[in-house]
């Protein structure tokens, strides 16, 4: 069995909008994506739709969150760093 590639997912945030988008082309049609507070707690979770799939920001999340994919066997976890959003 070979090893996957690590996949490649750029974040763009929308402060103002309050949304984030990110690129990746899943491998899977069940890919999954669940955004993340630090602690580990699921805030919001939906599909994939690649090659860009836009999300609304969960409500209270003024801290940095976690971008994690579920696409097939292959996990990518992502921070979402709002100190670097416009």
């Amino acid at each position: 069995m070979s090893t996957p590639a690590l996949h490649s997912i750029n974040i763009r945030i929308d402060r103002s909008g309050r949304s984030l988008m990110f690129d990746y082309e899943p491998g899977s049609e069940q890919a999954l994506f669940d955004i993340c507070d630090p602690s580990g707690h699921i805030l919001q979770t939906g599909e994939v739709r690649g090659p860009a799939t836009h999300v609304r920001i969960p409500p209270h999340s003024e801290d940095d969150l976690i971008l994690m994919i579920l696409d097939g066997e292959v996990s990518t976890v992502r921070p979402i760093r709002f100190e670097q959003a416009a």
